[in-house]
């Protein structure tokens, strides 16, 4: 008995304990991500802790007897809570107070582009990233190898396919993605989300996934100042943003201007079925100027309500000069074709967003309304030889409305329903007016309206180890449009259910593997059935309004390692498209070429993807980052090939020479792609960049250059059943660029200062 008695209080003594909490912010009971949770002795010895994860949740296991907790994190004063006063184990909750005394400025550098893979999206946190410095939204994409950019045809895609939905916080614009990313300087993006398994809180449209480019957005108490400035290889940029911040109202505000010049050579052979040839050598001239203001209030009117409003106007124009030389032309002397066109976009953007925060944790309801109002003019001027052909002018303007509601509701420490819908309407005039040389010139209308409603449940379940979610979204869209030109109308409308499941499993805090299906959907929408887009007497495009949408079921499955030294991911996915939209060729007798969309029939995509991040020293980081897309194409005539792939090998080195000077040498191999009428050849580049701080840390200077080699060449072979051609582009793919950023803080509110977590709204995030 006495033995028994002994081993008794030995098992006791090492049985394992279990403690869970969450920590939160006494004021606004927001949580505290990466908190820290220290477990002493009655004698303040350390014996075991652990930090909270994003979500401001703790798991502590331990057999080692303690007294009490300490809980801390910066901006907050220390809390003791005492073991004994605990009277559930598994659902402490503990607050903390923030400091008001007046501390020195604490300066948090980040040492390289963090990424985190969350159950359902992937999140890359750009603004480390020296090779991303100074450029605008859509060059910054094209050092992400998770997002395929091409500069030099200006498109974007995922996984393979161009069939992507572009959102800026969390909101649709009416402007074409390429567009529109243009028009954002990197410097004003705080992350981009890649969700290529959305849940069904997103829009049902974009089959390869969404991306989400989070803008930033500064509450920092006081009058707060960030001027940024580059010039570089025929490009310029300057502007200045801030906030003034008195705790219950914040008024943000943010100016910039930027040109652009760059020029393109492009050399296309073609040999028609018939026997006829065409040649053309096409010096490609671009000329662009954009203009941005954006002004923003938020008032904080008590601890549970929050109302914001801002507005957006951006002017952006560009122009381009075309003069083509034609030769080799069959039955034709050589000639020369100049085109004279710009592109003037004026877009007006209001939003307003109101929170209600309820007294039980992660309970809130909020409401949130965008209006995008864009006026587009696309006017040109075609000759052959200097002789006036003709001039075209098409004018669009689109007005999109945007509602969305969302209630999250927490039902227990490991159940939380959400619910919400959203209602889009989009109307879209479109004009062209065309005047050939000593003709009337004629006006024709394309009126495009188009109305989607979408409701949706979700169910989340989280434990320690395992995070599941399932939801159902319904989608009811309609369209109509009128051709004056024809005389012809559309009247569409579709109605679909798209579930989603998402599970994520942790074996332990560093491994993490996850399982993903949704549903998507493509319908047929302005940039499908529109007619009037700009061509010439050898390039025309036509509009189909016999399209029927596409829709695609997506499987994903990651795994994520993370080491002290070493990090690394892999994701690999299937996804099966039925009645594909594709952009498809076609030749008339007087060898000119139509493009139009049709529907080809079904597509099996395969795919993997996978990072390597390790730390060599202290001072040098490399990561290396691949991908591989495959797709078979089901028996289908209208084709070239019916076997498509694409790949890409970034290999990435950051060297910290100083503490206040880094280093980056990137090197990017593409592979030859295939795509369905055309194969490009393999192509590389090798890319650096240099960073430097001065005056602590509040000025920064960068220097950038991209494709040190000068050799990043794109060469196209097209085959199809009307003609074969062979394209030669050679775009400013070299530039070298100066960036220098200065922040400054006049004063802080030190005062009335209260601790807020920084968020934007976001219609399908949860974690706001």
């Amino acid at each position: 008995m006495f033995f028994f008695f002994i081993g008794s209080l030995i098992a006791t003594s090492q049985e394992i304990k279990i403690f869970r909490g969450t920590v939160i912010d006494m004021v606004t009971q927001e949580v505290i991500p990466f908190a820290t949770i220290a477990a002493y002795t009655d004698k303040n010895e350390l014996v075991d802790g652990v930090s909270t994860n994003d979500r401001g949740q703790f798991q502590l296991k331990t057999n080692k007897p303690f007294t009490y907790f300490e809980i801390s994190f910066i901006g907050y004063e220390n809390f003791a809570k005492q073991l004994s006063e605990i009277e559930d184990y598994t659902n402490i909750l503990i607050g903390l107070k923030s400091t008001v005394s007046n501390l020195e400025e604490v300066v948090v550098e980040a040492g390289r582009t963090t990424t985190q893979l969350k159950i359902d999206r992937k999140i890359i946190d750009i603004g480390a990233d020296i090779q991303q410095s100074g450029t605008t939204a859509l060059e910054a994409f094209d050092q992400i190898v998770d997002i395929q950019t091409d500069l030099g045809t200006g498109s974007i895609s995922l996984r393979g396919s161009d069939n992507v939905r572009l959102l800026v916080n969390g909101k649709p614009s009416s402007l074409d993605a390429v567009e529109l990313l243009e028009q954002i300087p990197s410097s004003t993006i705080k992350s981009v989300e890649i969700i290529t398994s959305p849940s069904v809180k997103y829009q049902a449209d974009g089959l390869s996934g969404v991306i989400n480019v989070i803008l930033k957005r500064s509450l920092n108490t006081g009058l707060n100042l960030n001027l940024n400035s580059s010039v570089g290889t025929k490009r310029y940029s300057y502007g200045i943003d801030g906030n003034y911040n008195l705790s219950f109202v914040n008024l943000r505000f943010n100016a910039s201007q930027s040109g652009r010049e760059m020029d393109n050579k492009q050399t296309i052979d073609r040999t028609f079925m018939n026997g006829n040839t065409q040649s053309i050598f096409t010096p490609h001239d671009f000329n662009g100027l954009v203009r941005k203001g954006t002004v923003g209030l938020d008032f904080f009117i008590d601890e549970y309500n929050e109302f914001s409003i801002g507005f957006d106007y951006t002017d952006d124009y560009h122009s381009f000069y075309n003069n083509s030389q034609y030769f080799n032309v069959t039955d034709r002397d050589d000639f020369v074709y100049t085109r004279n066109s710009e592109h003037l976009h004026f877009t007006s953007v209001f939003n307003a967003n109101y929170r209600r925060r309820f007294s039980k944790e992660g309970h809130f309801l909020e409401v949130d309304y965008n209006l995008n109002d864009n006026n587009n003019g696309y006017p040109a001027f075609d000759f052959e030889d200097t002789i006036f052909l003709f001039d075209q002018i098409i004018e669009e303007d689109n007005i999109i409305h945007a509602i969305s509601l969302d209630h999250v509701l927490p039902i227990s420490e490991k159940l939380q329903i959400e619910m919400g819908g959203s209602w889009n309407k989009s109307n879209t005039k479109n004009q062209q007016f065309f005047r050939a040389n000593n003709t009337t010139g004629t006006l024709n209308t394309f009126d495009y309206e188009e109305e989607l409603l979408g409701v949706y449940g979700l169910a989340k379940f989280s434990t320690p180890k395992l995070d599941w979610q399932v939801g159902l979204r319904y989608e009811d869209f309609s369209s109509t449009s009128q051709n004056t030109l024809n005389l012809s109308t559309t009247d569409l409308d579709f109605s679909n259910f798209f579930p989603s499941i998402h599970l994520s499993y942790k074996f332990t805090e560093d491994n993490t593997i996850g399982l993903g299906y949704s549903k998507r959907v493509s319908r047929p929408n302005l940039h499908h059935i529109n007619p009037f887009q700009l061509g010439n007497p050898f390039f025309r495009f036509d509009g189909n309004p016999e399209l029927k949408p596409e829709s695609s079921d997506n499987i994903e499955l990651n795994y994520q390692n993370n080491g002290e030294k070493i990090n690394w991911s892999v994701a690999t996915f299937y996804r099966y498209r039925k009645d594909v939209i594709l952009w498809v060729n076609d030749i008339e007798d007087n060898d000119v070429q139509v493009i139009s969309f049709q529907n080809i029939g079904l597509n099996h995509s395969f795919g993997v993807e996978t990072t390597i991040k390790y730390k060599f020293a202290k001072f040098w980081d490399t990561a290396l980052t691949g991908n591989y897309y495959y797709t078979v194409i089901d028996d289908n005539n209208l084709v070239t090939w019916d076997e498509l792939y694409s790949s890409n090998l970034q290999l990435k080195n950051t060297f910290k020479i100083t503490k206040k000077i880094s280093t980056d040498i990137t090197y990017r191999h593409t592979p030859k792609r295939q795509n369905t009428f055309n194969f490009v050849k393999s192509r590389h580049r090798v890319d650096w960049a240099l960073r430097a701080k001065f005056l602590k840390n509040k000025l920064t200077a960068n220097l950038r250059v991209i494709d040190i080699l000068d050799n990043n060449l794109m060469k196209r072979n097209t085959y199809t059943t009307e003609f074969n051609q062979r394209t030669v582009w050679k775009f400013q793919s070299q530039t070298l660029g100066f960036l220098f950023g200065l922040n400054y803080s006049l004063f802080k509110n030190k005062n009335k200062e209260r601790s807020r977590k920084e968020r934007e709204y976001r219609h399908n995030d949860s974690n706001n």
